[in-house]
């Protein structure tokens, strides 16, 4: 098997583990298996355009939804689809918040890649339904507000207009946790892979041309993160402002879902718990998709160091809980309705267990609320094939639980005559097992392509101090020509403990104000010891969030107002034209998706990202940085910097308390 696997004797230093990880995105450790599994899923992601080809040209009559069930299983995918990825979305938030200590860096490392990868492609899958449902997708734009020709406004009082809204605010949320957590990881990537390309074409004799691209490829992406410690600093806080933003974004959209559902007259639908009800399951449909992710990746890659069974304990507790709670929901909905609905409530709580699609409320009982309570026993907690199958059976429920709430309803409303014979139709059920398919190719393509845990948490469980066991000094690069003008005079260290000791050296010496020489530091981690040391600890990118986010939910609402009061007066169920809970729904979505774009902003400018060429990629050995190296750049800012008075200062540090591995004149 090529490349290196992670076994539970692979040493904890950030080199042992960010290469363990990082080989398996580089060298392709599953081989053929990995091409069995990815012809599979093409070939049901070609059912799913086959599919959709027949369905354009023939209409969405084809899921068999009648006039009364216009929601079938295209909108219980949507539901089921989108609660997968709230829920994943919850995890990786609330992982992302729980502390910057050790242990909860090594407990996010393993889960909250898998976590911010399957909520983004979730919600890939979840948004093609709503286009698909327009009928005439091309003009999915519509919903949309901008300038048309006929001075027309989106109805913001429909639920149509907030699954579009809400859609554009998840993916833009989602990618951006996605992608902020990645980028060092991507800069890992992109140093090991043009090593191993300059390695390989010095043995082929001749520049090989797919190692290069691919090399190129992950440097594009990594958009020169180069590890300084003001890189650390603004992605920490622009990383878990992130995940905040995203929990909110959760609870809004399964309790606007609610909303959705209390706004119309049908039984069944009104209760007061269902706004819980509904954030709890879609949690609980995502954690134990997560957990069954995550036990497979386990297996397969042979990541029992990473993920744990620690780690598998802690996700069989937190099912057990999310059950619990979903079971206490379940309960007091048929309680409330049976003791103070009315009768067309309670008949459309019976029909749940006795009517013709009583096979969904059954599989809700056995698929997802009874098979999490053998995480009462601690074998089956620290077992990750009962985790696995236990997650996979509680999705199944999840599901059923989506075709229950909608079809049972929506198939008998009030009167005898409305009673409508729903059933699940073929064209239906290929469209679900397509964008599956559309599904697992883009995991397969994300486990194939990156790194599947997180390299920054797992190296910053090895400690700020901890470091190779033995660090050999490398002789200084030769001088650059007399010529050649000097960016600055690097040094290399071992230690992150050795690069805040000789950065406080050289700071008492050389005053960042009004001198001539810039300090910087880079590493592999954070480094809050350089950072405070380069007076830069105070900086905050929350109050553009914050700014932002108000101002975008703000002037979302008062276009609400506006186009409804006002610009496009017209009557939707006879509700008033100031219907400011219609309003509140779309405009939390919307001032989400705006602090996020602020923060994404905010953290890209100020670290003046990106920037594929920058002078400190010529500090020699500067592609460990992103592995297990430190460096200090003392940059050149003005005409009297002296470089061998910095080089003697250096060299001149005790042994132990901040004397570097190796001193090198950087060009410009």
């Amino acid at each position: 098997m090529a490349g290196a696997v992670l076994t539970p004797d692979t040493p904890t230093r950030p080199g042992g583990i960010g290469r363990a990880i990082s080989d398996a995105a580089l060298h392709d450790p599953l081989g053929r298996r990995w091409w069995i599994a990815f012809a599979a899923a093409s070939g049901l992601l070609a059912l799913f355009f086959g599919v959709i080809l027949y369905l354009l040209f023939t209409g969405v009559g084809i899921w068999n939804n009648n006039n009364a069930v216009v929601w079938a299983l295209d909108i219980a995918s949507y539901d089921w689809w989108i609660g997968i990825a709230c829920g994943s979305l919850a995890l990786a938030g609330t992982l992302r918040l729980t502390g910057t200590s050790r242990e909860a860096a090594f407990g996010r490392g393993a889960i909250s890649r898998l976590a911010e990868a399957n909520a983004l492609l979730c919600t890939i899958a979840a948004g093609l339904y709503p286009i698909i449902h327009l009928g005439r997708p091309w003009f999915f734009y519509w919903n949309l507000p901008y300038p048309n020709t006929l001075g027309l406004w989106p109805q913001f009082r429909s639920p149509l207009v907030w699954d579009a809204i809400d859609i554009v605010s998840f993916l833009v949320v989602t990618v951006s946790l996605w992608y902020v957590g990645l980028l060092p990881d991507l800069a890992t990537l992109r140093d090991r892979a043009f090593a191993e390309a300059q390695a390989t074409s010095e043995r082929a004799g001749r520049p090989r041309r797919w190692p290069m691209l691919r090399a190129q490829a992950y440097g594009i992406a990594a958009a020169g993160w180069r590890g300084s410690a003001s890189h650390w600093q603004l992605w920490a806080q622009a990383y878990r402002i992130i995940a905040l933003l995203g929990i909110l974004l959760v609870v809004s959209l399964q309790t606007g879902a609610s909303v959705m559902l209390a706004g119309s007259v049908l039984p069944g639908w009104h209760d007061t718990i269902l706004p819980v009800t509904f954030l709890v399951n879609a949690v609980f449909s995502g954690v134990a998709v997560i957990a069954a992710l995550a036990m497979l990746v386990r297996t397969v890659y042979r990541l029992e160091a990473v993920v744990t069974l620690r780690h598998a304990e802690i996700l069989a507790r937190l099912l057990l809980g999310l059950g619990l709670a979903s079971l206490y929901g379940y309960a007091a909905e048929l309680l409330s309705g049976f003791l103070h609905g009315d009768a067309y409530a309670r008949a459309t709580l019976v029909r749940r267990f006795t009517g013709p699609h009583a096979w969904a409320a059954w599989t809700v009982l056995t698929c997802a609320l009874l098979p999490v309570q053998l995480f009462w026993w601690a074998r089956f907690r620290r077992s990750p094939l009962a985790l696995a199958l236990v997650g996979g059976l509680v999705a199944v429920g999840a599901y059923a639980d989506h075709v229950m709430v909608l079809v049972v309803t929506l198939s008998h409303d009030f009167l005898p005559s409305s009673a409508l014979d729903y059933r699940v139709g073929l064209w239906g059920l290929a469209t679900f097992a397509g964008s599956v398919g559309m599904f697992l190719v883009l995991l397969l393509l994300f486990l194939r392509a990156l790194p599947v845990a997180s390299l920054s948490d797992l190296r910053r469980q090895a400690g700020p101090g901890d470091g190779p066991a033995q660090a050999q000094a490398r002789a200084d690069a030769p001088a650059p020509d007399a010529d050649t003008p000097i960016w600055a005079v690097s040094a290399e260290f071992a230690t992150q403990d050795q690069l805040a000791a000789a950065m406080r050296a050289l700071a008492r010496r050389h005053p960042s104000r009004g001198g001539n020489v810039r300090l910087d530091a880079f590493g592999p981690v954070p480094m809050a010891d350089a950072l405070k040391t380069l007076g830069r600890h105070n900086r905050s990118v929350l109050p553009y969030a914050l700014g932002a986010a108000l101002a975008g939910g703000a002037a979302f609402y008062g276009m609400c107002v506006y186009a409804t009061a006002y610009g496009y007066v017209f009557d939707v169920g006879g509700r008033p034209r100031f219907s400011w809970p219609s309003f509140v729904v779309p405009s939390v979505s919307f001032a989400m998706m705006s602090g996020t774009l602020a923060v994404h902003a905010v953290l890209l400018f100020v670290n003046r990202l990106p920037r594929l060429n920058h002078p400190a990629f010529n500090i020699p050995g500067f592609g460990r940085v992103t592995q297990d190296r430190y460096f200090l750049a003392a940059e050149a800012r003005g005409p009297d910097f002296d470089a061998d008075r910095i080089v003697r200062q250096l060299a001149a540090l005790p042994e132990g308390a901040g004397r570097p591995l190796a001193i090198a004149r950087v060009p410009r």
